[in-house]
C-alpha cells in the first residue's frame, strides 16, 4: 500500500519494493527515484497504533535506525546523493516531523519525506488514492468520490486500457480470419461504386472485367476472368417512370471464365470428358482454349443505381459446380480491371469481396486509367460489344506496379459483421 501511495505522489518514479517477501533489506523497504535522485524508503508500522508517547518514541527510534541503514547503504554502493522516505501509521506532531527531517538533512540526505497516519489518510482520501484505499482497506467509494475519481482519471484509464482492449480485439479478429481463410470460397465478387447513376455516367453502357491470377495454382486453377455488361438499353429513366411494367426491361449479363491446366485435379473433375466447353468469343489460340466458362448469370440492369456488382463464384448446393480455392490462396494474387472509358472515368471505389470479407478496397487515388485493348476482354457469347463499340481502358495501380495485389499477411480484411 505504501509503495502505491508513493507512486502517485508528484516527483516520484520507478517506485519498487526491495524485498517484498521479507529478508534483510538493509533498512530499505522501498526504492524510488525522486527528481533524478535515488530515494530509499522505510516503513514503521505498529499494531494498534496510537498517538501516545510510547508509540511515538518507538517510531522515532525506528526512523533513526532506518535512516542510518540508508546512509550506510549509500556509502557501500557509492551513491553520491540519496533521498529518504518514511511511512508510519502512528500520528506525529509537526514538531516531531520537523525534528526527523532536520536529522536527515543534517546527515546529508538531499530529500526527506514523512508519511504519518494523517498524511496517509489525506493521500488515501484523494482522487489519486481512492483505488488504493479500496484495494487494501476495503473502504468503498461514495458517489461523489466515484465521480471525482473518474473525472480526474478517465483519460488516463482509457489510454492504458484502450490499447490493450483494441489489441485483444485485433488479435481475436486475426485468429478468426485465419481460421475462416482455410475454407473454400463460396462467393467472390467485385463491387464498383460510381459517382453518379449508371445512366448518368454512360447511358447504361458498361462492360467491366476483373482478371485475377493466383500466385500459386490451386489444383490446376490458375485464375479467374469475370465480369459483366449490359444488353441493349431499351428504357430510359423517364420511360421507366412512365412504364406500367412490373420490372424494368433493361438487362445485364454476367460471366466467369476459369483459367485451368488440363490434366490437373480440378480440370479433370469438372471438364474432362465434356464435349461442349464455352471459351471467350473474342480470344484466340491458347488464350482462348485455356479459359473455360464456369458461370453465367443474367438479370435486371438498374440504370438508376450507382453501384454495380460482378460475381465470379456462385453459392454451392449439395456440391460445388465450379472450380474454387481457399480464401487464403488469394494472398499475393494479381488483379487488373478492364472496361469502357465512359464507365471508368466515373468509378469512385472498387472492392473485392468474398465469404463475408472485403479483401481489397481501392479508391480513385489508387489507380490510373491507361489505354486498353478489346482483346484483353474475355467476353461470353451473349455479349454484343465489339472493338468499335467503345474506347477500352485498363485500370492499373497508380504506383509503380503492373497489377493490384491482395496482401492477407500484412493486415486482416474487414468482415461485414465486425
Amino acid at each position: 500500500m505504501c509503495l502505491e501511495i508513493l507512486s502517485v505522489q508528484n516527483g516520484y518514479s520507478d517506485v519498487r519494493p526491495r524485498l517484498p517477501k521479507g529478508g534483510p533489506d538493509g533498512g530499505r523497504d522501498v526504492q524510488a527515484t525522486y527528481n533524478g535522485d535515488i530515494c530509499f524508503g522505510a516503513i514503521g508500522f505498529t499494531n494498534d497504533a496510537t498517538d501516545l508517547d510510547d508509540h511515538r518514541k518507538q517510531i522515532n527510534k525506528k526512523f533513526k535506525g532506518d535512516l542510518a541503514s540508508a546512509i550506510k547503504a549509500q556509502k557501500k554502493d557509492g551513491i553520491e546523493r540519496i533521498g529518504f522516505v518514511f511511512f508510519t501509521n502512528v500520528g506525529l506532531t509537526p514538531t516531531i516531523v520537523d525534528d526527523m527531517k532536520k536529522l536527515a538533512y543534517g546527515k546529508g540526505i538531499v530529500h526527506c519525506d514523512i508519511f504519518d497516519r494523517e498524511r496517509l489518510r489525506i493521500a488515501l482520501d484523494s482522487n489519486r488514492g481512492y483505488a488504493i484505499r479500496f484495494r487494501y482497506l476495503d473502504i468503498p467509494l461514495s458517489d461523489a468520490e466515484q465521480k471525482d475519481f473518474f473525472t480526474t482519471w478517465a483519460s488516463e484509464i482509457n489510454s492504458v486500457v484502450g490499447p490493450g482492449l483494441r489489441g485483444l480485439d485485433q488479435a481475436t479478429k486475426r485468429i478468426q480470419f485465419l481460421l475462416e481463410a482455410q475454407l473454400v470460397l463460396d462467393s467472390l465478387a467485385v463491387v464498383v461504386r460510381l459517382d453518379s447513376s449508371l445512366w448518368g455516367v454512360s447511358k447504361g453502357e458498361v462492360v467491366f472485367q476483373a482478371t485475377l491470377s493466383l500466385r500459386v495454382h490451386s489444383d490446376g486453377l490458375i485464375g479467374l476472368v469475370f465480369g459483366g455488361g449490359n444488353v441493349s438499353i431499351v428504357q430510359t429513366p423517364d420511360q421507366l417512370k412512365k412504364s406500367r411494367d412490373k420490372f424494368p426491361r433493361n438487362r445485364q449479363y454476367g460471366y466467369c471464365f476459369s483459367w485451368m491446366l488440363p490434366g490437373t485435379p480440378q480440370y479433370t473433375r469438372y471438364f474432362e470428358g465434356v464435349d461442349k466447353l464455352e471459351h471467350p468469343t473474342n480470344a484466340a489460340g491458347e488464350d482462348k482454349e485455356g479459359h473455360i466458362r464456369t458461370s453465367s448469370s443474367s438479370g435486371v440492369l438498374d440504370i438508376e443505381r450507382n453501384t454495380v456488382g460482378f460475381s465470379a463464384l456462385s453459392e454451392p448446393f449439395l456440391e460445388r459446380f465450379q472450380p474454387s480455392f481457399r480464401a487464403l490462396e488469394l494472398d499475393g494474387c494479381m488483379i487488373l480491371f478492364d472496361c469502357n472509358r465512359d464507365f471508368a472515368e466515373h468509378i469512385e471505389e472498387i472492392s473485392v469481396v468474398g465469404n463475408g470479407y472485403e479483401f481489397l478496397r481501392l479508391s480513385k487515388k489508387d489507380w490510373r486509367i491507361e489505354k486498353g485493348k478489346f482483346s484483353r476482354l474475355n467476353l461470353p457469347k451473349e455479349a454484343h460489344q465489339t472493338e468499335d463499340s467503345a474506347e477500352w481502358v485498363t485500370l492499373r495501380p497508380s504506383r509503380a506496379s503492373s497489377a493490384f495485389t491482395i496482401d492477407l499477411m500484412a493486415s486482416t480484411p474487414r468482415r461485414y459483421d465486425w
